[in-house]
This record gives structure tokens, C-alpha cells and sequence, in this order.
């Protein structure tokens, strides 16, 4: 259940850092692209994940 990060920390999260980061470029550039910040993570949050991810 528990995963090691590479700086030794422990996680039970279940994205990977580069997981996140790119869902935090796409929240950014959303952002930037509406002009707004209301409802742009769950916009981001309901996309459906690409093909080949883990479910």
C-alpha cells in the first residue's frame, strides 16, 4: 500500500509525480486559455485518463 519516493518519503498516493505535474500543466494552461479559475481543476479532474493509464 505504501510506495517509496525517490527523496525517501512515503506516499499512498495514487498518482505519480509526473502524474501530477502534468494535471497541474493542464489546470495552468486551461487557466490561461478561459481567463477564469472557478471550476478549472474539476474540469481537468473529469477528463477522462488516456489509454493505457491504471484505473
Amino acid at each position: 500500500m505504501w510506495r517509496e519516493l525517490a527523496d525517501g518519503q512515503l506516499t499512498t498516493g495514487r498518482c505519480s509525480v509526473e502524474e501530477k505535474a502534468a494535471a497541474v500543466r493542464m489546470v495552468r494552461t486551461l487557466r490561461a486559455e478561459l481567463g477564469v479559475a472557478l471550476g478549472t481543476v474539476q474540469r481537468v479532474a473529469m477528463q477522462p485518463a488516456p489509454s493505457g493509464t491504471r484505473s
